[in-house]
């Protein structure tokens, strides 16, 4: 089944503009627009979605034109789905009931968000009310002061179901709250190509009994990787192998499926090197292990950094561990139908994934009562549709870009419990990556050991001057 090209970019660009809801949607100071404000308690002092027991509320919002910038927006928002009509629809009216209109806007690519956030804040002339940051570019704005601190507002209720309390978390800093997410995006997993495991004489749909039933662990995993690397012409030469991936996801699925991290944080908020642990070098171990053992296709010479896309795609490999949205790579153009389950559990942790949610900040130089305002409106715009459940409403889009229902369903239904998502804080250390790690290790150059004798008292010092 082959999708078009262009659907499937529009549902990832569109899926956390309209669905990707977690709960069920120039002058030094910014004016705020004139109106009403009043105070609203919940039934039995509890908010509907089980937050605090009230929230500042307006009546009228006197026709603010809020703003959010974000890299992929499109200019025209078309209405593929039911789901997004309907939101559609549902904003429309709270933009008439409450007087205001929230426009989203595509104003830099990714990697230039930060400088562009950065230089207009600075010169205190923000163009957009509300941005979006890569996980990884936050550290620096926060450090800097430049980020509005959010537990202040009293027209959000963070402890709402709605709310992504991993970003919650991660942006919590000297007590204060400075960055938030209503959604959140289903990460790392582990795509298998259906025929090929039929004919390992693996039964194609195996992989998701053993997710359902919690024994899809590394031991079932390297059982298949023995039976998919294939001598098909008994020269001595692989010709099919178990799996290709990118090797800072292989090894940080490694690491997360048994129970350890590159970077944690401890009870006193401090980060934490955690790369000497146990479990970590369990984890990366094993991981080499199954290079040595020749179950993954090794870089081809001369071949573009993601070969592996096109591997898995092309049948040269069984398995490929990647993010979700590596879907879109081959999707289109793969004749073969393809799964995706979690990675595995190692001995000491669970089937995971690793969160690396967008992160939405506001302006530390804005008037107070125009944030609140401001968040007020945004608490209304990422209010479930009506008509729609949690689960519906974040599963509308994924089901397109999956060649069948377990994915969604199951996979990433997984993906979205707090006990499969397993925060990393790495991107929280400036000048830190994954491949410090994984590119040498993965090409075999060097050992874990010898790897981590090496970058430790980098990182030991970057993570500390990230705790200043």
């Amino acid at each position: 089944m082959k999708r078009s090209k262009k659907w499937i970019a529009l549902f990832l660009a569109t899926a956390l503009a309209t669905t990707g809801l977690a709960g069920c949607g120039g002058s030094d100071e910014k004016e705020a627009p004139a109106n009403n404000e009043s105070e609203q308690n919940g039934e039995n002092g509890e908010s509907e979605n089980g937050g605090s027991s009230s929230k500042v509320t307006f009546d009228d919002l006197g026709g603010a034109n809020f703003t959010i910038g974000d890299w992929y927006s499109l200019e025209e928002e078309e209405l593929t789905t039911p789901y997004a009509e309907d939101t559609y629809d549902y904003r429309q009216q709270i933009f008439g009931d409450y007087n205001f209109t929230m426009e989203r806007k595509n104003i830099a690519a990714w990697v230039d968000m930060p400088q562009k956030f950065t230089t207009e804040v600075m010169s205190n002339d923000p163009s957009v009310d509300i941005w979006y940051l890569y996980q990884s570019t936050v550290s620096e704005p926060l450090k800097n002061n430049l980020l509005y601190d959010l537990s202040t507002v009293k027209s959000v209720d963070f402890s709402e179901e709605k709310w992504n309390s991993q970003v919650t978390d991660l942006m919590t800093y000297n007590g204060g709250i400075y960055g938030m997410s209503t959604e959140m995006e289903p990460r790392a997993g582990v795509f298998y190509n259906k025929r090929m495991f039929e004919e390992a004489g693996i039964p194609k749909d195996e992989p998701y009994e053993l997710q359902a039933s919690g024994e899809w662990t590394w031991d079932k995993f390297e059982e298949y990787c023995k039976k998919l690397t294939q001598d098909t012409d008994n020269d001595g030469v692989t010709d099919v192998y178990a799996m290709a991936s990118f090797n800072k996801d292989y090894f940080k699925m490694c690491a997360v499926t048994n129970g350890a991290q590159f970077v944690s944080r401890d009870e006193n908020g401090k980060y934490v090197n955690a790369t000497g642990t146990q479990n970590f070098i369990d984890a990366a171990n094993w991981g080499v292990s199954l290079i040595e053992k020749g179950y993954i296709m090794p870089d081809p010479e001369g071949a573009a950094w993601n070969y592996f896309i096109t591997a898995f795609r092309d049948g040269e490999c069984a398995m490929q561990t990647a993010e979700v949205y590596q879907v879109s790579s081959f999707a289109e153009t793969m004749e073969d139908d393809f799964g995706f389950v979690m990675f595995p559990a190692g001995p000491n942790g669970t089937m995971a994934t690793v969160p690396f949610d967008n992160v939405l900040v506001v302006p530390y130089n804005y008037d107070p009562e125009y944030v609140e305002k401001l968040m007020f409106a945004y608490d209304l715009y990422t209010e479930c549709t009506p008509g729609w459940t949690l689960e519906e409403s974040w599963k509308a889009p994924y089901y397109a870009l999956f060649r069948d229902e377990e994915a969604v369903d199951q996979t990433l239904t997984l993906m979205r419990e707090e006990e499969h998502r397993i925060l990393d804080y790495q991107s929280m250390i400036s000048d830190t990556d994954y491949g410090d790690f994984a590119y040498s290790v993965y090409a075999r150059a060097v050992t874990p050991a010898e790897q981590l004798e090496k970058m430790t008292p980098d990182w030991d010092s970057k993570i500390e001057k990230a705790n200043k």
